[in-house]
């Protein structure tokens, strides 16, 4: 029940909590460590164990835990976040950095734990311990054996179903590598698996933000869909489950998605490789990044499976970005996503398809600029489209795909992206014209207005117009027969 560690623990835990305050956040530890009520528990103690950073702290104690909060707060300058003051949960914020004060859930800390998720979080150290004596850990559920063994497993069906959060959890914690789901546990998630529903949207949320920044979201994903959990999270998907494709296509629209995320995780581990880069940008670490593209590819077919439609000649799905990026966006509300991801996601499911679309085209030598800069203006982050496309793509492996179909895509998507730089350069340029420009040639403003400067900027980028005079002259040439207003 108890664990006493080696002389050189003291020192690696300090050495692993990662706050930016962190001496402001010792003095406050050690200015109560004489107290033998209170402990530091949880996710913090399972990271230390594991050598990880700790970010989080969680501190349990038997009585006025909103005494601490507020005495921590002015110490450190942390927001207080309202959380469940009517339970003894306080909790205390800056940017990705937590810090819980909770009240003993019981009369005792052992009564406490076992009231817990998972027996890997149901350990504790005595604060005291952090600064003096044998650093020694609590651990009533042999959590530590199973946090070695790598088994996520669960303090019972009654933990569950008091918060059937942690059954959402149990899979996070998976996706994340702390170990496999124990047998029994897995059961009781497919049991309870329905009391998701009665959960806050907000926390389902943020469990599922954990598990698409992690490496394993794919086979997170494809076990939750094993055990009936993806079907209460997600049931606009149940269309798609076994819904044909097209020959370009080796699996069923369901199978396809989950594919696509299987492919996007892959990209996003070895971008030069897929993407034949000679430098990533720092796009690829940027946490709203990976969550938009990871969510477009699972999602980017969703309305193939209210769209069908066959004839003896051909399966078709008209529409169904549109219709797939109206689904993501109203499950995206509902699980109260910022709206920076809802656009983000829904441009790149409307968009996916243009590439692909294009691609013919471009091969052929057809395509036009105004095509490609049409692409680029409505999907301006190239990369998030170009990992979208290329995972989509490598998710299908039917008798009639081309070969070499990711090389072209990439080759296109580089063009594009060389036209993208050209674009801004000139945009960061004066102007050759301006719509006072065109009132002074006589021209009413409108909807033209648009046109002819989009006209002029490709001409631009072409070489044909170099100055201000050639733009106006050009003007007058092509468009000087519309109805202008007089002198």
């Amino acid at each position: 029940m108890w664990i006493e560690l080696s002389q050189t623990a003291r020192e690696k835990f300090l050495n692993l909590l990662s706050f930016p305050e962190k001496e402001r956040l010792l003095s406050f530890l050690r200015k109560f460590s004489q107290r033998q009520d209170l402990f530091i528990v949880g996710g913090a103690v399972r990271d230390f164990l594991l050598g990880k950073k700790i970010t989080d702290l969680d501190l349990a104690v038997k009585e006025e835990p909103e005494k601490l909060q507020l005495f921590l707060s002015q110490v450190l300058s942390y927001t207080p976040v309202p959380l469940s003051p009517e339970f003894g949960i306080y909790r205390l914020s800056k940017g990705k950095y937590t810090i819980d004060l909770t009240l003993y859930r019981g009369n005792t800390l052992e009564e406490d734990l076992k009231d817990r998720d998972f027996t890997i979080n149901a350990m504790a150290i005595p604060l005291f311990t952090i600064f003096e004596g044998p650093l020694k850990i609590f651990d009533p559920v042999n959590g530590f054996e199973d946090l070695k063994k790598g088994i996520i497993r669960a303090l019972g069906e009654k933990n569950l179903m008091d918060d059937p959060l942690r059954i959402l959890r149990g899979y996070r914690f998976f996706s994340q590598g702390y170990g496999e789901i124990e047998r029994e546990t897995r059961h009781l998630f497919k049991k309870h698996k329905k009391r998701l529903s009665f959960c806050a949207q907000e926390r389902i949320q943020l469990e599922l933000k954990h598990i698409f920044l992690s490496p394993k979201s794919f086979l997170t994903l494809t076990l939750m869909n094993e055990d009936g959990l993806f079907e209460v999270l997600f049931p606009e998907f149940n269309p798609c489950k076994g819904m044909p494709q097209p020959s370009f296509h080796h699996l069923d629209v369901f199978s396809h998605c989950l594919e696509s995320l299987k492919w996007t995780e892959i990209i996003l581990s070895e971008p030069k490789k897929f993407l034949g880069l000679e430098e990533v940008p720092l796009d690829f670490e940027e946490e709203d990044f990976i969550i938009s593209v990871k969510l477009a590819s699972l999602f980017h077919d969703l309305g193939k499976g209210y769209t069908f439609s066959e004839t003896e000649e051909r399966i078709t799905f008209y529409t169904h970005e549109k219709v797939g990026a109206d689904f993501w966006e109203k499950r995206a509300k509902a699980l109260r996503f910022k709206n920076e991801i809802i656009e983000r996601v829904s441009s790149l499911i409307k968009n996916h398809m243009r590439p692909c679309h294009l691609l013919k085209e471009w091969e052929e030598g057809k395509i036009t600029l105004r095509a490609k800069r049409n692409l680029i203006k409505a999907h301006p982050n190239l990369y998030e489209l170009w990992v979208v496309a290329l995972a989509d793509s490598l998710a299908s492996k039917g008798p009639d795909k081309e070969p070499d179909y990711e090389e072209k895509l990439n080759a296109f998507f580089k063009e594009l992206l060389k036209l993208k730089e050209e674009l801004e350069r000139i945009e960061k340029r004066e102007k050759l014209i301006t719509g006072k420009d065109l009132i002074a040639l006589g021209f009413k403003p409108g909807p033209i207005f648009k046109e002819i400067l989009e006209d002029v900027e490709i001409k631009t980028v072409e070489g044909f117009i170099q100055s201000k005079e050639e733009a106006l002259n050009y003007v007058l040439q092509k468009y000087g027969s519309l109805q202008r207003e007089s002198p």
